[in-house]
């Protein structure tokens, strides 16, 4: 059978992938280590398989910071 992945995180759901706080991931996006999430109608930060595994692999690295229209 084929693996059950998830389409959408929370931010605390992001965070516990990553082995991260949601606190380091604020201000991960903030400081421009991970790109800026994009955001429901609510407000909330909501993130893909793709943004977790770039996170993952880009650690570290700066992001240019995006701005949001």
């Amino acid at each position: 059978m084929g693996e059950n992945r998830r389409t959408t995180y929370t931010i605390s759901e992001a965070a516990r992938e990553l082995g991260i706080s949601i606190e380091w991931l604020r201000a991960g996006e903030r400081r421009g280590y991970f790109s800026l999430a994009p955001r429901d109608r609510n407000g909330h930060r909501y993130y893909t398989d793709g943004h977790i595994e770039r996170m993952r692999k880009g650690r570290g690295e700066r992001h240019p910071r995006s701005t949001r229209g």
